[in-house]
Order: structure tokens, then C-alpha cells, then sequence
């Protein structure tokens, strides 16, 4: 029955302002007498409804109506025609998953019947002889199929959103977690499981304090009861986190909380990030800039040693001459053994002075051989020595003559006999010196047992301008040692004990033997 033959009909009845002004209603109408679905429509277009409508005898007519792109709103259905009936287009409706008010419309059904069909999932069922009911009831439906469709449609959109959220939660590159306000997880992204190394079913149960250093933990909890008294909307901390294999690493939180309904408790988002590469890169940058402010400052050392070697040079030439007539004086042999002192220790100081100029210049010069070098380190700290009640005890031979150095060795050797001698000038004790050749190596230990090194400080005391000794060290000492023995193509080692039997400290340097005949080039 199509809609302009029911639009004829009602304008021939003197209706068509009705039509104009109608609802849109689109109904399929189940019904093997025209007659009485003419009434049907002639019914609802008189109630208000502009009505497109088509009858139904068959299910092939049904079937094909149902792919109708335009979609309908509301099924009428006689319970009983000869082929098909009300029972048959309900299941065959339901069976397409279309969600349509479907109301029974019979002269003939029992209230069994009804019921009955209502349980199959008709939505209502109306005599024809009482039609007065029909309209309440297609109100009611229509009402609630569009409330089922608008809660439909919500439920799929909260689906979406779901989807979204779970997507973007598990794909974060960052750790994230949901947390009741005790710190028990609720929920726990893909990354975090991973940053802990936990499978994500296993933290059921746990609590992200249990992955948080005992003393982090307690420094970030005033922070944690703030947010959770309300009186802060979110804050940021650096922690270090724990993982399940042991290991620690730095993390960054984002912490903030989540309210629910006015029933429910608050939760807590947690945003983690692993900092370790930036926390790196914060410290190559640090070693850097300490790195590039030494070098600036031993490049000032430098210059200023430079301009003093100079300025001593000329009254150091002064006192060297005149020493050098006294000794051809005929003079007591006491003043002689003094003046022969003096010379030796101002060709040393002219040697410092040499070595200064030529700090960052190197300059060929005279060797000494290893024997001659500590010989003089020992005459030289030989009354120091006794003043402290320190007893050198030296163990070298004649054959490690055959090792010739710069005399920048000296230095090396006065810097760590000296510092054995401060470390025990209150305590006395014993510096031994050992030299030997072994390998094709000159070996040199000096070891001393004084109050020794603390571990704290091992690593530091080779960097330039570190000191343990206040305002009477330089810190450039040790530095100095190890930078001559390096060029000398040799290797200082160190081991230092601060407690028991053994403590002190030992200084063990190892040197290519450079012969008489092959000196390096370079000194």
C-alpha cells in the first residue's frame, strides 16, 4: 500500500492541512486485508503522523522492505494470516538484529496468545476493536526505541572512548598507572610493566611504593598527603625505582588525582618516566664544564708559572755565580761541604725553574739514572725525616743504573715521599723505597704506614686542584706525579688502607728502562 494512495485518500476526505503538518512515520504494516490496513493508516495520519507506509503478506516482502536504506520506525503485525503471521516477521526481524517497536494489531488473538508473543518480544498488542489504545501504545514505543537508540549510540561512543584511552594508555612511551589513594594498583600500562619488569596480571595486589626506594618514599609522602587532602592539584618528584631484578634506575613522576562519582573513592594517575638518559647526559655535561673550567685554570697556572721561572731566573744566575767564586776561595772544609750544598741545591732550583718553562713545552735536556734520582730524594728528605721520627728504610742496587730518566723524575718521587712524610708527621713510622728492574721495567714502590687514604676520596685525588690538606695544599701535586710519569711512557698505581694491621698507603710506578744509549728522543 503505498504512501500517495493512503495521501489521496485523506485529501478526497477533505485532510490534506493534516498531511502538510504530520510527524514523519515510517511503518511496515502485516496485513492480508488492504481494507483494514487502509484503516490503519487512515487512523494514524488523522492522529498527527505523515505516514509512509507499505503492507506485508510474505516474508520475502519483509525481508526485502528490512534493507530499505531509509530504516523504519515501528511494525504493525495482524497475529494470524494464512502464510505468515505475527510470530514468523518477529523472529524473522529479530534475526536481522533490527531493533523495531513491534505491536501486535489482531481481532482475533487471546490474552495467551498475547502474552505469549509478548515473551518472544513483541512490545505490545492492541484489538481492533479497541484502537483508542493504539496511539498511547505507538507513543510509548517510539519513545523508547529512540531512548534504546540514543543509549545505544552512548554505549558506543563509550566504546570508542575506551578503545582510544586503552590504546593510548598501552602505546604510551612512558609508564603509567592508576592507584587506589593507599598506592594500590588499579591499572598499569604496557611500558610500566616494562620499566619494572613485572608481567602486568602479577601487580594485582601490589603497591607502587614497593617499587620506590625507602628513602625516596619517605621523602615524597608530605608531597602525596597533600594531593590527597586536596591541597594540591598535582605535583612532579625525582625518585629512584626499584626493579624487580634489583637493578635502580632514576624516574621522573607526574603524579595527579582522579575524582569519581561522590560514592566512589579518588584514584591516583602516575606518570613514570626513566630519566637515566638525561640524568647521563646532566653529568657528561657537568664533567665537561668542570673539565673545561680546570683546563682554564691550569692554563692560568701555567702562564703564571711561566712569568715567575722567568722572573727567578735572573737573581737564581746571581746567587749560582756567586756560589761559584766562593768555592774558588780556599775556605774551612765546613764552609766548602756548605757551599758544595748550596750548588747542588741551585742547579736543582735552576732545573725547577727549567722544568716550569717547559711545562707545556717540551725541550730537550740531560738524563739521570735511576739510582742518582733517588739517592737524591733521599738525601733531601733525609732530615726532614728525622725530624718526625720517620725512618726511611731504601732497597735498591747498583743495577738499576741502567735506567736513565728526565730529572722531572724527581719531582715525581719528592711529591710521594713527601706525602708519605705529612701523612705520619705526628705518628712517625717507616717509609720503605723499593726499586727494581724486572721485565724490561723499571719498578719503584714507595710505601709508607701512615693514617692512609679514605675510599671516598681514591678517585678524586688525581684530578687537578683537589686537596685533602686545606689551605696548605694546591691539589695539583699528585696530578703533576702522574702527568710525569705518563710521559715518561710509565703507570702510577695506588692502594691505600685506612684501617687494621696494614694500614697506609703504597705507591707502586712502573717505567720503560731507557739505557744510556736509547733515551727517549722526546726528553
Amino acid at each position: 500500500m503505498p504512501t500517495d494512495s493512503v495521501n489521496s485518500l485523506l485529501a478526497s476526505s477533505g485532510d490534506a492541512a493534516a498531511v502538510a503538518a504530520a510527524r514523519p512515520l515510517r511503518v511496515l504494516i502485516i496485513e492480508d486485508y488492504e481494507e483494514d490496513a487502509l484503516l490503519l493508516a487512515r487512523y494514524l495520519l488523522r492522529a498527527g503522523y505523515k505516514l509512509d507506509s507499505r503492507r506485508v503478506e510474505t516474508a520475502s516482502q519483509l525481508e526485502s522492505l528490512l534493507d530499505d536504506p531509509l530504516g523504519w520506525d515501528l511494525v504493525l503485525a495482524d497475529y494470524t494470516l494464512p502464510s505468515f503471521g505475527a510470530r514468523d516477521a518477529l523472529a524473522l526481524i529479530q534475526a536481522r538484529g533490527v531493533d523495531l517497536p513491534f505491536i501486535i494489531v489482531s481481532g482475533t488473538i487471546d490474552e495467551v496468545s498475547a502474552v505469549n508473543a509478548m515473551r518472544a518480544g513483541a512490545h505490545d498488542y492492541v484489538l481492533k476493536g479497541h484502537l483508542e489504545r493504539l496511539l498511547p501504545a505507538i507513543e510509548r514505543e517510539l519513545a523508547d526505541a529512540s531512548r534504546r537508540k540514543e543509549r545505544l549510540e552512548t554505549e558506543a561512543e563509550l566504546r570508542a572512548v575506551q578503545q582510544r584511552f586503552s590504546s593510548t594508555f598501552n602505546q604510551a612511551a612512558v609508564g603509567m598507572a592508576h592507584t587506589s589513594t593507599d598506592g594500590r594498583f588499579e591499572l598499569v600500562n604496557q611500558r610500566l610493566a616494562e620499566l619494572l619488569r613485572v608481567e602486568p596480571e602479577k601487580f594485582v595486589g601490589m603497591a607502587l611504593g614497593e617499587f620506590v626506594l625507602p628513602s625516596d618514599r619517605l621523602a615524597k609522602r608530605a608531597l602525596l598527603e597533600d594531593l590527597i587532602a586536596g591541597k594540591r592539584t598535582g605535583f612532579r618528584a625525582e625518585v629512584n625505582m626499584l626493579r624487580t631484578d634489583g637493578e635502580t634506575f632514576p624516574a621522573q613522576l607526574t603524579v595527579s588525582l582522579l575524582s569519581r562519582d561522590h560514592d566512589a573513592q579518588p584514584s591516583v594517575l602516575w606518570v613514570i618516566e626513566d630519566i637515566s638518559a638525561r640524568k647521563a647526559a646532566e653529568r657528561e655535561t657537568s664533567e665537561l664544564m668542570t673539565r673545561l673550567i680546570n683546563s682554564e685554570r691550569l692554563a692560568a697556572a701555567g702562564r703564571m708559572a711561566n712569568t715567575l721561572a722567568h722572573e727567578i731566573n735572573n737573581p737564581l744566575e746571581a746567587l749560582t755565580n756567586i756560589v761559584y767564586l766562593l768555592q774558588t776561595y780556599e775556605l774551612p772544609s765546613q764552609a766548602t761541604e756548605m757551599l758544595d750544598v748550596a750548588a747542588r741545591e741551585l742547579e736543582r732550583v735552576g732545573h725547577i725553574t727549567r722544568s716550569t718553562l717547559s711545562f707545556y713545552r717540551k725541550v730537550p735536556g740531560r738524563t739521570l739514572d735511576l739510582y742518582q734520582v733517588l739517592n737524591e730524594v733521599l738525601q733531601l728528605f733525609d732530615s726532614r725525616a728525622k725530624q718526625y721520627k720517620v725512618r726511611l728504610e731504601p732497597r735498591f742496587g747498583e743495577e738499576i743504573r741502567v735506567a736513565r730518566y728526565d730529572p722531572a723524575l724527581r719531582q715525581v718521587f719528592a711529591n710521594v715521599v713527601g706525602n708519605a712524610l705529612e701523612a705520619m708527621e705526628t705518628s712517625g713510622g717507616t717509609i720503605r723505597l723499593r726499586a727494581r728492574i724486572s721485565g724490561g721495567k723499571a719498578i719503584v714502590t714507595v710505601s709508607d704506614n701512615g693514617h692512609g687514604i679514605e675510599p671516598r676520596y681514591r678517585d678524586a685525588i688525581f684530578e687537578p686542584f683537589f686537596t685533602t690538606k686545606g689551605e696548605r695544599g694546591t691539589g695539583l701535586g699528585l696530578w703533576v706525579t702522574r702527568g710525569i710519569v705518563e710521559e715518561q711512557g710509565g703507570k702510577l698505581e695506588l692502594r691505600s688502607c685506612t684501617t687494621g694491621e696494614r694500614h697506609g698507603t703504597t705507591i707502586r710506578i712502573k717505567l720503560p728502562v731507557f739505557s744510556a744509549a736509547a733515551s727517549p728522543s722526546r726528553l
